[in-house]
């Protein structure tokens, strides 16, 4: 009797990516080229002409210690942010077994990664005394986000059916 039970609660098997999954490819396939605008836009000039140095540059007036280490952090992390969803991407269609921990994982640390970037950056006073939401925002993004997409993977039926590979 219970191995006929065993039989009926089989894994129901999906062929392709569907459901709520085709948000989660789109976001793989967007967040790379939304990060390449960011760097290109907001973090690329900063190194260009007398930016850099009137940035970390001890003496000068916009000065801060902690200008170098942030802008280094925000470039090679969102550099990291590039990379990975490309990787991810490429596991997630060929729908491979461990695809939901490597999205866990990469959810996770960009929300320690906007978090760290977002108090760190506080620490600036130029920067704490701008009133721009866009940091803050983005922080609540990420972190909405995580709270929806990490249990999502950890419990959806969808999700166990699809990346058996």
């Amino acid at each position: 009797m219970k191995a006929q039970q065993d039989v009926d609660i089989k894994q129901e098997q999906y062929d392709k990516i569907g459901g709520w999954l085709l948000l989660v490819a789109i976001g793989l396939i967007l967040t790379p080229i939304r990060l390449l605008v960011v760097i290109v836009k907001d973090l690329l000039p900063v190194f260009s002409g007398d930016a850099w140095s009137r940035l970390t540059t001890p003496g000068a007036e916009a000065y801060h210690p902690l200008w170098a280490p942030l802008l280094l952090f925000e470039v090679i992390g969102n550099c990291l942010f590039i990379l990975l969803p490309i990787i991810i991407a490429i596991f997630f269609f060929q729908r491979r077994q461990f695809v939901p921990t490597l999205i866990i994982i990469l959810l996770l640390s960009n929300l320690v990664f906007v978090a760290i970037d977002y108090f760190a950056a506080d620490l600036i006073p130029f920067i704490a005394a701008q009133e721009d939401m866009g940091s803050l925002l983005e922080l609540i993004r990420v972190f909405i986000a995580s709270v929806i997409w990490v249990p999502y993977f950890l419990v959806s039926k969808r999700v166990k059916g699809t990346f058996v590979v």
